[in-house]
């Protein structure tokens, strides 16, 4: 409980690409604490510009945020937007391409990417293609599904912004504690860790944890630090 019987404040966890809700966060929501607030994917794909929004109104008054990957873009508008009522923030992973542009690893993930989101409104190119160049643009093998569920996942990404298609202010962390969590998946992170880090925030990288240092215990254990000091 917080200060005279207060509840504590409330953490809200905004998910990546992939799952969402309290599947996407399955450490963390094995702690089954109602404090923790997992936002769900209520329409057909994220919008950061909405969903900091609903970010916003989930917090319940002054709490905590935390972003995975694209998850970090809603993150971050919605601490850009009020910071008054966010406490903390954590970006794992941060898809936050806009702060760290000129990057190698970034514009090397740009010109791979870029293309992917130019066929995404065509029509000959189907799910099962569409996944197979998102796929090699990320540098991985393209996902074992059925038919049905390629069309599903392929609608969802294809009707996403590009992440680095949404403005962000690059001294959001002067206007929130911010923490950054990296892993070691590639560069490209670390680059807007950095970028974060001169304007103010704290980076902590945690290696051996690929693109989901969340999922461990050393990850779990600096977001409850970081969330305690604030």
């Amino acid at each position: 409980m917080g200060l005279l019987g207060a509840p504590p404040a409330r953490t809200v966890f905004i998910h990546g690409r992939g799952r969402s809700g309290p599947e996407a966060w399955p450490l963390i929501a094995r702690l089954e604490r109602p404090d923790h607030v997992f936002l769900t994917r209520t329409c057909a794909a994220d919008q950061p510009e909405r969903d900091a929004d609903r970010a916003i109104e989930a917090l319940g008054g002054r709490g905590h945020l935390v972003g995975h990957s694209y998850g970090a873009v809603t993150a971050m508008l919605a601490a850009q937007r009020r910071p008054d009522v966010v406490r903390s923030l954590v970006v794992i992973e941060p898809a936050c391409y806009d702060l760290a542009r000129g990057g190698r690893g970034v514009e090397r993930h740009i010109s791979a990417m870029a293309p992917v989101f130019a066929v995404a409104d065509d029509p000959g190119v189907d799910g099962t293609d569409f996944l197979a160049r998102f796929a090699a643009g990320m540098g991985s093998l393209p996902p074992q599904l059925d038919t049905g569920t390629c069309e599903a996942v392929a609608a969802r990404i294809r009707a996403t912004p590009a992440p680095w298609e949404i403005d962000l202010r690059t001294d959001t962390p002067r206007l929130v504690p911010t923490l950054v969590l990296t892993g070691d998946a590639d560069p490209m992170y670390t680059e807007v860790a950095a970028a974060l880090q001169a304007q103010g925030a704290t980076h902590l990288a945690v290696p051996g944890t690929g693109h989901r240092p969340q999922d461990t215990d050393e990850g779990l254990a600096a977001i409850c630090r970081w969330q305690s000091e604030h």
